[in-house]
């Protein structure tokens, strides 16, 4: 029971700082300037050494917490569909979650990259690697929106009824969709012409 109050905890934690970013990301819309200055804005938070720490302490407690709740249910011989979906939406997104904070820590310390628009970008953008890096970020959001979203509709239908909560689960769903489609689209040069800066182009 305390895994599980603490992995709701720091999933709200998480989910709070995840689409901030996303609307960060998908601010880059009105250009990369826009997307920048918003970045400055949200790094005067975040980027505060304790709020940092508490930040990586949670997503990665979230993985960890992930995998041990995970095991607990495959235990069980009949699994609810809530708790298949918990369970490979759970997958991905803790696959994601190491892999990105491990990239981006890294690459911003033994690179100095500032993990900004083109530190993103130029992996969806650059070949061969894009062909990875396309369906892993959408893969990382849209399992991110998958167990929001299950988790929403879980808690909902004992108050909304099970036909009203499995809407918000779908609209959710689309709703993250879109955004997915808008940054990546965006990401990939459809919007505007992105010029990737040749300090970035290391690998």
């Amino acid at each position: 029971m305390l895994l599980k109050n603490l992995h709701r905890i720091t999933g709200i934690i998480v989910s709070a700082f995840v689409i901030t970013h996303l609307f960060n990301h998908s601010m880059a819309w009105f250009g990369i300037t826009t997307h920048q200055r918003i970045l400055d804005t949200l790094r005067i938070v975040y980027r505060q050494p304790v709020i940092e720490i508490c930040l990586i302490s949670c997503f990665l407690f979230q993985a960890f917490s992930g995998v041990k709740l995970i095991f607990r249910l495959r235990k069980k011989e009949e699994k609810s569909t809530f708790e298949k979906i918990q369970i490979y939406s759970g997958v991905v997104l803790g696959l994601f979650i190491l892999q990105h904070i491990i990239a981006t820590i890294g690459q911003r310390f033994y690179f100095k990259f500032d993990t900004n628009f083109y530190f993103a970008s130029r992996v969806v953008l650059q070949n061969p690697i894009k062909w990875y890096f396309i369906p892993y970020y959408a893969l990382g959001i849209m399992s991110f929106a998958t167990h929001v979203a299950n988790v929403h509709q879980h808690k909902m239908i004992s108050r909304i009824g099970e036909r009203q909560a499995k809407i918000h689960f779908w609209g959710i769903i689309g709703v993250f969709a879109i955004i997915t489609t808008i940054i990546l689209y965006v990401f990939m040069g459809g919007r505007f012409e992105i010029i990737i800066p040749s300090e970035y182009l290391v690998y």
